[in-house]
Parts: C-alpha cells; sequence; structure tokens
C-alpha cells in the first residue's frame, strides 16, 4: 500500500489539484483512496468535502491537527484514527464511495504551542524534542492502520517542510513533485530533493509532475524536452494550463456533482489523469512499493 507525497517547496504549482484528480482518478477505479491533508490552507480538503463539512470537521475537532493532538496522549488508541477520516469525500459519484480525507486545520501551525497549553498533554513532555520523538514513535501506529484500511494514501504538503510533512516522510514510501517547467519551479525541486536526502528519509522519488503547461511558453517546451538531471524522472504525462481543469477544482464544484471523471474534468484530460496513474502504478512496482491494484490501461 503506497503512502506517497505531494510535495513541492514552491506553492503555486497545482499540487492540490492534482492530488485531488489523481485521488478521484484512484478511487474511480476502486481503490480505497486517503487523502490527507497535512496544509494548514486546507484547500485539499475543501475541494474533496466542501466547506460546511470542513467547518463540522472544525467543530468537531477531527482535523489532521487534532490527531496529532490525540497521538501526543500516552493513552492513545489506534482505534480512534478512523474518526479523523471524513468518508465519501469527493463530488464524484463514480468515486466517492472509495475515497475519504482526513482535513486540515489552520491550528497546525500552532501545534507545539497547543500542546503546551494543554493541561492534561503539557505534563508529558519537558521538551519539544521530547514530544517530537514521541510522535515519532505514535506514528508506526497510524502506517499500520492506512496499511489496513486503504489501498493508496496521498499527502498533500504544503510548501514547506513543517512538522506534519516530517512525520509523514518516516512513514511514506516516496514523493512526487508536481512544478511547473520553469526554472525557478526546478530549481526549487532540485533544493527539495537534496533537503530530503539530507534528513536521512528513504523515501523514492516516483517522478515530477510537469502542471501548468503552456505549448506556446517556448521555455515551457524546453524544459519538458530537455529537464534538469538533479530532479525525479517526469512522467510522460504531462497536465496542461487549462481553464476546465481550473473550473473542475472550484471549490463550488462540490455542490455540483459529476457521474464521472469524465464529466468533472472532461474526457481528454480525465484521460490523462488515467495515464498517469498507470505510470505511477509502474514506478512504485519498480520502486518495489507494494499496490494493489488494477490497471486502466
Amino acid at each position: 500500500m503506497p503512502i506517497l507525497l505531494m510535495i513541492n517547496l514552491k506553492g503555486g504549482v497545482g499540487k492540490t489539484a492534482s492530488t485531488v484528480a489523481i485521488a478521484e482518478t484512484f478511487a474511480e477505479l476502486g481503490q480505497r483512496t486517503l487523502v490527507i491533508d497535512a496544509d494548514h490552507q486546507s484547500m485539499a480538503g475543501e475541494l474533496l468535502v466542501g466547506q460546511t463539512r470542513m467547518l463540522q470537521s472544525e467543530r468537531a475537532k477531527t482535523t489532521l491537527h487534532d490527531m496529532f493532538l490525540a497521538m501526543a496522549d500516552v493513552n492513545f488508541d489506534i482505534a480512534d484514527l478512523p474518526k479523523y477520516a471524513m468518508a465519501n469525500a469527493s463530488s464524484v459519484l463514480t468515486a466517492s464511495e472509495n475515497l475519504s480525507v482526513v482535513p486540515c486545520s489552520f491550528r497546525i501551525d500552532d501545534f507545539s504551542s497547543n500542546v503546551a497549553k494543554s493541561r492534561r498533554l503539557c505534563r508529558s513532555y519537558a521538551t519539544e524534542r521530547e514530544l517530537q520523538v514521541y510522535l515519532t514513535r505514535q506514528m508506526k501506529k497510524v502506517k499500520r492502520w492506512l496499511d489496513a484500511s486503504y489501498d493508496i494514501v496521498l499527502v498533500d504538503c504544503p510548501p514547506s517542510v513543517a512538522m506534519q510533512v516530517k512525520m509523514f516522510m518516516r512513514i511514506a514510501d516516496g514523493y512526487i513533485i508536481p512544478s511547473v517547467p520553469d526554472q525557478l519551479s526546478v530549481r526549487g525541486s532540485e533544493n527539495l530533493v537534496k533537503r530530503i536526502s539530507s534528513y536521512g528519509f528513504k523515501l523514492a522519488g516516483l517522478g515530477t509532475l510537469w502542471t501548468l503547461y503552456r505549448e506556446q511558453v517556448a521555455l515551457h517546451r524546453e524544459m519538458v524536452r530537455d529537464p534538469f538531471s538533479g530532479i525525479p524522472q517526469p512522467f510522460q504525462t504531462i497536465i496542461p494550463n487549462a481553464t476546465r481543469l481550473a473550473s473542475a477544482v472550484d471549490p463550488r464544484s462540490i455542490h455540483n456533482p459529476s457521474a464521472n471523471c469524465d464529466a468533472k474534468y472532461s474526457k481528454p484530460f480525465a484521460t490523462r489523469y488515467r495515464e498517469l496513474v498507470d505510470e505511477l502504478f509502474g514506478r512504485c512496482e519498480r520502486n518495489g512499493i507494494e499496490t494493489r491494484v488494477v490497471h486502466y490501461v
């Protein structure tokens, strides 16, 4: 069961939109799919379940922030983890049954200070370092839950290596870098690869996903033809900058259910995501990452 990070230290590269589209494609294929929204902007969660359900999650304290708070408790029970995953998380009717999301919260930026404020939790940790070490041990329980419950997990990361990103790096199998094919974005991707390596995490760089591609821009064409050597091998599937894709990932689209991915993204773009999923399956297998798949193609 692959746990994959969707990550780029540069914002505005189509990372969240790509995460949602790939997740819906996996789910439509019949894969039990989970999106973990690790970005405090919480857009992946909003795109998948809408603002109303996001607010319900905040009130019920079932966001990723609250999951980490629960994990910080020495009495934490792995049986409590499923309550943080919201089911039926898609406006695509053929995907909804197989797709869940752990929504994020803006509160996650203040996680350590919130632990310190908790009368119940602060007594357990003399230093922030002790808290981090304990959470690292708890991530093994999270991995067991994910392995038992899902066929594919996608973690939508913020444009930074925040606490929650490092935690998921400890249990992830690989990462994908969505990137605009320009020098600024690609240089940032090279730096990200170096940072992941410097942390000592053994993650497979499964590929660079070209997003927001514009055929009329010479630099885009040149970068796709001759990419930098320091980034993971680009996928053959390229995601263009298209109005139809932008409208498909408008948060308001949650109120207008689509019959299938063809209807939501239009058949040409839905076909691209299916081709990407097949490429992703192949790269997982080549990197020794177990998959439970039936290929599209």
